[in-house]
């Protein structure tokens, strides 16, 4: 059996209708959906697209399709369902907050916040950021990768800020390793974490306003892991 439904989202000046096959057969998908679009010259087209159930996952995160740098909110809507993007105010690492799109709210595993460059037309990402218990990867880095997941994925050492404030353990600079360069103009940012059982003394040797290696033998001791990521555009 076939179900239908359907669902108007719209953002700047394309009107689009997206049209929900449900149906059964592949079990991490919800079946197809056709996005109708007509531009300012009258111009109309279909696509169709795959979307997946949200339950669907662990998810390899990637600079395309809906997350491409030029994608916008109709994008991600087309190809997560309609009920599973919500708008609201998403908060920057500098506190300033702006209007984005939640997708996936309900799931913490696979939920995530993007800003845009165009807020106002929700179009161009600008950030991409992951729950502290997100199922989602990059470059196959997730939440509780090593150092030395890091450096493999990266190709190279990195340097890291000093752990203690709001901008402890974040990674400071990929060395122009493949992090620093995911494709599509996207970047991989992370903050690591240390472990509750890690000693004072141990933090006291790693704390402060320096940069550090990943190779350095303080830090090893300290075994730091990623405790949150996300993905900057250029």
């Amino acid at each position: 059996m076939v179900l239908f439904r359907s669902v108007s989202w719209s953002a700047a000046a394309l009107g689009a209708t997206l049209l929900v096959a449900a149906c059964q057969g592949n079990p991490d998908s919800w079946g197809t959906g056709v996005v109708k679009q007509t531009d300012a010259f009258g111009d109309y087209s279909e696509t169709v697209v795959s979307i997946p159930k949200p339950t669907a996952g662990p998810r390899q995160f990637e600079c395309t399709g809906p997350f491409a740098p030029n994608a916008t909110a109709i994008n991600v809507a087309a190809d997560f369902g309609q009920a599973n993007v919500v708008t609201g105010s998403i908060m920057s690492p500098d506190g300033t907050t702006a209007p984005g799109l939640v997708l996936l709210p309900n799931d913490p595993a696979l939920s995530l916040e993007i800003a845009w460059k165009d807020p106002v037309n929700m179009a161009a990402p600008r950030r991409v950021a992951f729950t502290e218990s997100s199922a989602w990867s990059v470059s196959g880095i997730g939440i509780g990768a090593g150092l030395a997941d890091l450096e493999r994925a990266n190709g190279k050492p990195f340097r890291i800020q000093g752990f203690g404030g709001n901008g402890g353990g974040v990674v400071a600079d990929w060395r122009g390793g493949r992090l620093g360069n995911l494709g599509g103009g996207c970047v991989l940012g992370v903050q690591l974490a240390l472990a509750a059982t890690a000693s004072d003394s141990a933090q006291a040797r790693i704390s402060g306003p320096k940069l550090y290696g990943s190779g350095d033998p303080a830090i090893r001791a300290a075994n730091p892991t990623v405790g949150v990521f996300w993905v900057n555009y250029r």
